[in-house]
């Protein structure tokens, strides 16, 4: 049980971003979907972008010798070099929102 809580911890901010995206979007008059569409992108960058710092850190710690500038450009996007528990959380945090963007998008 723990392990899924675990999982979903990306999945509020996610949700939070997402939405305030959209509400913002048809606030301007934008039409449904883009905004939901476009929310649901700025959640994801969000998730991404954090799991992405936490690569960078780990890097710096393990291989960089303490120093930022000992590593590579672009290593924090190297998804295939994070842990699992951070892949799992995003695409976790990606999929469930998606899901909801859906929803909104069909029903909303």
């Amino acid at each position: 049980m723990a392990v899924a809580q675990d999982m979903l911890v990306h999945f509020p901010i996610a949700l939070l971003v997402m939405i305030a995206s959209w509400l913002l979007g048809r606030s301007l008059g934008v039409a449904n979907r883009p905004a939901i569409g476009t929310g649901w992108f700025a959640g994801a960058c969000v998730c991404i972008m954090r799991e992405v710092t936490q690569h960078e850190y780990r890097w710096i710690e393990a291989v960089g010798q303490g120093r930022r500038a000992n590593m590579p450009a672009l290593e924090g996007l190297k998804f295939w070099d994070w842990n699992m528990h951070s892949q799992l959380e995003t695409l976790a945090a990606l999929g469930l929102s998606a899901l909801v963007a859906l929803a909104i998008a069909k029903w909303g």
